[in-house]
């Protein structure tokens, strides 16, 4: 039982917090036989931290989304802590509860404030509490190591310490702080373990976190306010989940609310070296620029899951390379000699790597398809954009068969009426453009000759013809598919009989004592464990990887193929574009031409005579001409209103013409029978 002050302590912290985060006090009653106080609790059924953590299948950390869940409710909880001005001074995961709600949500509660206490954040204390583990290095010289350190004292950031090592442990599994060898040097580093099941998107903000927590100069650890601050950019984050094709391997991008598509294009790079210019990033069946703007915020961006995440191709690099993961632990061999104590912890171990083979295993699978599904997407993206082309081309044909037709035309009513003024004797030759028939004619052959017949070609091949669609479908036929045939349900039902003979033989150890038939079955159960194991590992190392990497080398050549015809595609849209761009300038040329043509004729015929002579020139003419023309040019938009204006009346003059004879074709009709009728 605990002494009577640390009691006391512990129900006065209770009354002052009421947090979702903070186990709930339910009631204190006295024992019935009066030797002191009981305090009821609401009762957390999912265990402490410590007792998840130490489950083979989180020997290396908690996953992700756990993780996260974790850092968010201890984040709370303290923030409800520092708010009254109370340090835990206990902090580790053996003191944070599991509890799972009425709805089904976890909720992570602090527990155990025996040794809380009042403390504003400019006070220091001197006395000794908490777990040697978790124990800030002054308190750890003193409690533990025995270091007199005279008027030694400590303030609340002690809890950042233990908060420290409580998320090393959450994310990795261990303790924070490496020593292989009795009085040896501690191995100190910059990052996570490869081992751990963080995502190297998430490590990055974690990392700088847990090093400003676990800073032993004071003037350098962080404030509780910095650290509910960053705990709060870090859950703000929008996660978009991105396979990258040339790794077949899924990233997450932790992309923060107020950044845009440049800064997702850096944060994808840092993790593929896929260069901003090269990315292709697609959202579904579409670019992803259809889908948002490049000003858009983080927090506007889609929605991702790890099962249907964006798509990211490169312009450049087309091969394909399965991405390299740290070694697979090895299973454990039981000696000869029949052991207890020692079976149990070796099954123990053997559940920690099958774990791992099976989480290697889904991703595998889900690489497998997501393989598949990222050949549908770039397909769809490359026939979407050769039938924008082939319709902008087809339209592009009809514009340019019409404007030759006008040119053409223009060049005969020009060519008539030159005619037509020898024939006055006008022999002085017109100002206006020479003939624009052999440029558009040039022109019209380069379209229907080259750039045409291109397009149409790619278009017939790859979406009447759905080459690679096919080419994919003969690639892949007869290649294993992990998803396909469900790897992860087998794995996950050889990793539950690997848990279930490691639960008998923690039975056997409890036991200690077998008799020869439990000894018999205890034999049994440690081959299991070891058949087991190995039919795993032959699940993952001659099924699953091969097969995903098979796939990867038929990926790697049906890329090649594909990124040719999406670059082709992309060639000749701006082809398309500047054909479209020099057909425009010409027909602005030929209208001025036109223009300048005309009135330069208005000009002779305003000269033409009585007798049909043409009078000579006066100066400026030639000026007022260029002038009129000018102002034609200007007035072309003006025109085109007009135009729009008088077609509207037009049209309402011909429905009341139509209701005027409908209603006197009536009324004729009506008189006529009147006439028969007298």
């Amino acid at each position: 039982m605990r002494p009577h002050e640390v009691q006391v302590r512990e129900f006065e912290v209770l009354k002052k917090v009421k947090h979702e985060n903070i186990v709930k006090l339910l009631a204190i009653e006295e024992e019935q036989e009066g030797r002191g106080k009981v305090i009821v609790m609401e009762l957390c059924t999912g265990g402490s931290l410590f007792n998840i953590l130490d489950d083979p299948e989180n020997t290396y950390g908690l996953q992700e989304k756990e993780f996260l869940l974790v850092l968010e409710h201890l984040s709370a909880g303290m923030k409800h802590l520092r708010d009254n001005n109370l340090v835990h001074r206990d902090l580790k995961p053996g003191n944070i509860m599991k509890f799972i709600a009425e709805d089904g949500r976890t909720i992570f509660k602090l527990t155990d404030f025996g040794a809380a206490r009042e403390l504003e954040e400019d006070q220091q204390f001197a006395s000794l509490y908490g777990t040697e583990e978790y124990l800030h290095p002054d308190m750890y010289e003193r409690a533990v190591l025995r270091k007199s350190v005279i008027g030694k004292k400590f303030g609340a950031t002690v809890d950042l310490w233990s908060i420290g090592v409580t998320l090393y442990h959450v994310a990795t599994g261990v303790i924070s702080g490496t020593q292989n060898s009795e009085n040896g040097p501690i191995e100190w580093g910059r990052e996570l373990p490869i081992n751990c099941q963080l995502s190297a998107g998430l490590k990055k903000l974690v990392t700088p976190l847990l090093a400003g927590l676990l800073e032993v100069d004071s003037q350098r650890i962080w404030s509780f306010d910095r650290f509910f601050s960053e705990v709060t950019s870090t859950l703000s984050c929008k996660i978009v989940h991105v396979f990258h094709i040339n790794k077949a391997h899924s990233i997450r991008i932790y992309l923060h609310p107020e950044e845009t598509y440049e800064e997702f294009k850096c944060l994808v790079m840092e993790q593929t070296d896929v260069s901003p210019s090269n990315q292709i990033i697609l959202y579904q069946d579409t670019s992803l620029l259809s889908v948002i703007d490049e000003c858009t915020a983080g927090r506007g961006y889609p929605s991702t899951k790890e099962e249907d995440p964006m798509m990211l191709f490169s312009r450049e690099n087309n091969n394909v390379t399965l991405a390299q993961e740290g070694d697979l632990p090895k299973f454990p061999s039981f000696p000869n000699l029949v052991s207890v104590e020692n079976d149990a912890s070796l099954a123990k171990t053997a559940c920690s790597v099958g774990h791992e083979c099976k989480r290697r295993i889904e991703k595998l699978s889900r690489s497998s398809k997501l393989t598949h599904a990222c050949v549908e997407r770039f397909t769809s993206l490359v026939c979407l954009d050769l039938e924008r082309v082939a319709t902008k081309c087809n339209k592009l044909c009809e514009i340019t068969k019409c404007t030759v037709n006008m040119t053409e035309a223009s060049a005969r009513g020009q060519k008539t009426f030159r005619e037509l003024l020898k024939v006055l004797g006008h022999s002085e030759t017109m100002d206006s453009e020479l003939n624009l028939c052999t440029e558009v004619t040039t022109l019209n052959q380069e379209l229907v000759s080259e750039l045409a017949p291109a397009i149409h070609q790619l278009h017939q091949r790859y979406v009447t013809e759905k080459t690679l669609r096919r080419e994919w479908s003969a690639a892949t036929r007869g290649l294993l598919c992990p998803a396909e045939s469900r790897s992860p349900a087998r794995a996950r039902t050889l990793i539950d009989r690997l848990r279930d003979s490691w639960q008998h033989l923690l039975r056997d150890r409890a036991t200690r004592n077998l008799t020869y038939n439990d000894e018999q079955f205890h034999v049994l159960e440690r081959i299991k464990v070891s058949e087991t194991g190995r039919r795993v590992k032959t699940l993952f190392e001659t099924e699953c990887r091969p097969a995903v990497a098979q796939l990867a080398d038929c990926l790697a050549d049906w890329y090649k193929m594909a990124q040719t015809v999406y670059l082709q595609a992309r060639i000749l849209d701006k082809d398309v574009d500047t054909f479209e761009h020099r057909l425009d300038t010409f027909s602005r040329r030929s209208t001025e031409a036109d223009c300048i043509f005309h009135n330069s004729l208005q000009e002779v015929l305003q000269r033409v005579t009585v007798d049909g002579k043409i009078a000579p020139r006066t100066p400026g003419r030639q000026t007022r001409g260029r002038e009129s023309a000018k102002k034609f040019r200007n007035s072309i938009k003006d025109i085109r209103v007009v135009q729009e204006e008088i077609s509207s009346v037009l049209k309402e003059n011909s429905d009341l013409v139509s209701k005027f004879h409908n209603l006197a074709f009536a009324l004729n009709r009506d008189e006529a029978s009147n006439g028969e009728d007298k």
